[in-house]
């Protein structure tokens, strides 16, 4: 038995000098080790050759981290392994150039996790199931890295798949499969408009905002902002808005420009997600670049010359207007789908560049924007007169989306040329229906039918 008082009794020959070795009588904490790593690592101040050494050039150590449990116990050794060493300097006489706190993770039941408790789904399951990626984005942005308590829960772990790690994958495979099928090569140099000058402005924003948040060692703050550029700019903005920019029907210089800013950025945000999220980082980093990883990439600083804060807060107020221009139609049952003559912007403070008018128009389908200058709230009107052309406009929509759905079960490629039967079709949009919707041939039938050419 090891233990006192049975080990006092043993003594061990030396083999360097011969003589009987005991137990030392002094009995110290464990956390008095630990406490002593920064000033142990050098046997500070004990060993000669140290005596020449300015403490200073290695203490406080730079950072460390640990959950709440170590502030009674590691953190406030520290503190007093340093006051034991006279360290009363201002200066010195700190746990650490940094120090992060995490909380408690909590079992299933609301008590710690313990494995005599068995309360907390299988680590090891959870791992193959949803992958460690889920697991790190969960963890690291969840209140635990600001000291707080969490309930670990599937659910929420779960989520991290369907939410921003599946946008970010689906907006990486659009662009590979749109540049696989337009043979794209990479050019910025024609120009870009004015989305893909507020895309790249809203990426420089968020790599610096994410460089200050990671050099603060706040996690959710990065993750937040990450999520946010992800899956309200990058996915339902940009790429939405892009869609028709990189189509077999687009100019091919538009498509070649459009294409390059999502590769751009997407290579931008795998260097972003690399120490958060490992693993998809590293499988868009590569597969894009064809370099050996993204983790032996410098860290993105950001470019200041793309940062544009006024077309940020433009494109804001653009957003907003097409927000309440959806919530209009919805009251007033009108599809998106159907196009309406005019759309009016009224008690407008700001002017508006046309390119973003345009962007206006085209998110609301409507034929014209007009603006009202005044005070008071942004209020938003259709001039809901239907005529006839802009009912077989609409009809002739609907019958792309239809053939689009249809492609979709078929499993056509992008370029792949179908036929289709109709039982009738706004002869005035059949060649816009064909180029949209890649249409060989419109054939009269009693029944809807999409078929390859």
């Amino acid at each position: 038995d090891l233990h006192k008082p049975e080990i006092d009794s043993i003594t061990v020959e030396c083999v360097k000098c011969g003589k009987d070795a005991k137990r030392v009588p002094e009995v110290l904490d464990s956390w008095i080790e630990a406490g002593s790593a920064s000033f142990g690592e050098r046997h500070y101040p004990f060993d000669p050759s140290s005596d020449g050494q300015n403490i200073k050039d290695f203490y406080p150590p730079d950072f460390i981290g640990e959950y709440t449990g170590q502030i009674r116990a590691w953190f406030y050794i520290l503190h007093v392994i340093a006051n034991a060493l006279g360290l009363r300097d201002d200066d010195l006489n700190m746990l650490s150039k940094n120090v992060l706190v995490t909380g408690v993770i909590l079992g299933t039941d609301g008590r710690k996790m313990s494995k005599n408790y068995g309360n907390y789904p299988d680590p090891k399951e959870l791992l193959q199931k949803y992958g460690g990626d889920a697991l790190r984005l969960y963890l690291m942005g969840s209140p635990v890295m600001h000291g707080e308590d969490i309930l670990i829960s599937e659910d929420q772990y779960r989520n991290q798949i369907k939410g921003v790690m599946l946008i970010l994958w689906n907006a990486y495979s659009f662009f590979v499969m749109y540049a696989n099928n337009s043979k794209w090569n990479c050019d910025l140099s024609k120009e870009l408009s004015i989305l893909d000058k507020w895309l790249l402005a809203k990426l420089t924003k968020l790599v610096l905002q994410i460089n200050k948040n990671l050099d603060e060692f706040d996690s959710i703050s990065a993750i937040k902002a990450l999520e946010d550029f992800v899956i309200n700019d990058f996915s339902t903005w940009y790429i939405r808005r892009s869609r028709e920019r990189v189509n077999h029907s687009a100019e091919e210089k538009d498509r070649n420009t459009a294409l390059s800013v999502v590769y751009g950025v997407l290579v931008t945000l795998s260097k972003l997600f690399a120490p958060i999220t490992p693993f998809i980082a590293e499988e868009i980093f590569r597969n894009l670049t064809n370099e050996e990883s993204v983790h032996l990439q410098d860290y993105p600083k950001g470019d200041r010359s793309l940062l544009n804060e006024e077309l940020i807060k433009d494109m804001q107020l653009v957003r907003k207007i097409a927000e309440l221009g959806h919530a209009k139609r919805k009251e007033l049952g009108i599809k998106v789908r159907q196009p309406l003559s005019k759309f009016s912007i009224q008690v407008f403070q700001f002017s508006i560049d046309e390119e973003l008018a345009n962007l206006i128009r085209d998110e609301l389908n409507v034929k014209k924007v007009s603006f009202t200058k005044g005070k008071g709230e942004l209020r938003v009107e259709f001039d809901t007169h239907i005529t006839d052309e802009l009912k077989q406009e609409g009809l002739a929509r609907d019958i792309v989306r239809r053939v689009q759905e249809e492609r979709k079960k078929l499993g056509t490629r992008l370029d792949e040329e179908v036929n289709v039967i109709l039982a009738e079709w706004p002869k005035e949009f059949e060649e816009e229906i064909k180029r949209k919707a890649l249409v060989k041939k419109i054939h009269k039938g009693d029944k809807f039918l999409v078929v390859r050419a």
